[in-house]
């Protein structure tokens, strides 16, 4: 199952290519995920739409290894996330097992796979520049001298130029959302996943989320968007995925996942948030 749409930009070769190999996962007897296949090309943007409960967060969390799987893996322009892959015998044959890499790597390896979760997550006790700029300095070790000046161009960006010394506690809801998409923009990753990033904002403030979101997608980064606002799909997705009791129903591009539906249960779904 693949996004196939690319956009091309003076940011092009920036984004990655994410290949999601039969993921499963299990919360004690509840499947969450049952087999889950598929591809995100380097550049497009993907909406992951499904009822609650569906799997979409945990197979956000599973791509960049907050969440550990059962079985299946996920790779990002051909590097395993999470694991390395293993010689070993046994029994007499040879094969391949995957083995956990230590945290340190996988720090390491979430620099290129930015997150942007509902709940901000900004640390209260730091400014919003130094919100911004934590990540960069400690986990990619890069100069203030050069990270800095990133910062307070990607707050500008997203409109928050006037509150680099203000606190997390400061500003609205959805100020604070823009704050976290800057800093996981800091990073400068090939992939960037939003899990739900409006749920938790008040109606009147959504808008001003998903123009900034909007902006993000027009410069290549591989997006993929959990959210349950179809008119941000129509309008800004190549690719479309239903999800429905752990398993990908179906997927497109939006004029036909969301105008054409061709399975009962997403037709069902979109009859009730249509």
């Amino acid at each position: 199952m693949t996004a196939t749409t690319t956009r091309t930009t003076a940011h092009e070769g920036a984004a990655g290519r994410v290949e999601v190999h039969g993921l499963h996962k299990s919360f004690g007897t509840l499947e969450v995920l049952r087999d889950v296949d598929l591809t995100f090309e380097p550049g497009t943007v993907t909406v992951v739409l499904g009822p609650s409960g569906s799997g979409k967060s945990t197979l956000l969390r599973a791509i960049n290894h907050l969440e550990k799987v059962d079985a299946g893996f996920v790779t990002v322009d051909g590097d395993l996330v999470g694991y390395r892959r293993r010689h070993s015998r046994r029994g007499g044959r040879r094969g391949d097992v995957l083995q956990e890499l230590k945290e340190r790597e996988i720090l390491g390896q979430r620099t290129r796979i930015g997150f942007v979760f509902q709940g901000f997550n900004l640390f209260p006790h730091l400014t919003v520049l130094e919100n911004v700029v934590e990540a960069p300095l400690s986990a990619q070790r890069r100069p203030r001298a050069e990270v800095e000046p990133e910062a307070r161009e990607l707050l500008s960006r997203v409109g928050l130029a006037d509150k680099a010394a203000a606190r997390p506690r400061q500003l609205s809801g959805g100020q604070q959302q823009r704050v976290a998409i800057a800093r996981a923009l800091a990073l400068r990753p090939r992939v960037l996943l939003f899990d739900e990033p409006t749920s938790a904002l008040d109606p009147e403030l959504v808008g001003e989320v998903l123009e900034v979101i909007k902006d993000v997608a027009s410069t290549g980064t591989t997006l993929v968007v959990v959210t349950h606002e179809i008119g941000f799909a129509r309008e800004v997705a190549d690719n479309v995925v239903f999800m429905d009791g752990g398993v990908v129903v179906e997927q497109g591009p939006p004029a036909e996942v969301l105008s054409r539906p061709r399975h009962a249960r997403t037709r069902a779904f979109l009859d009730k948030v249509l």
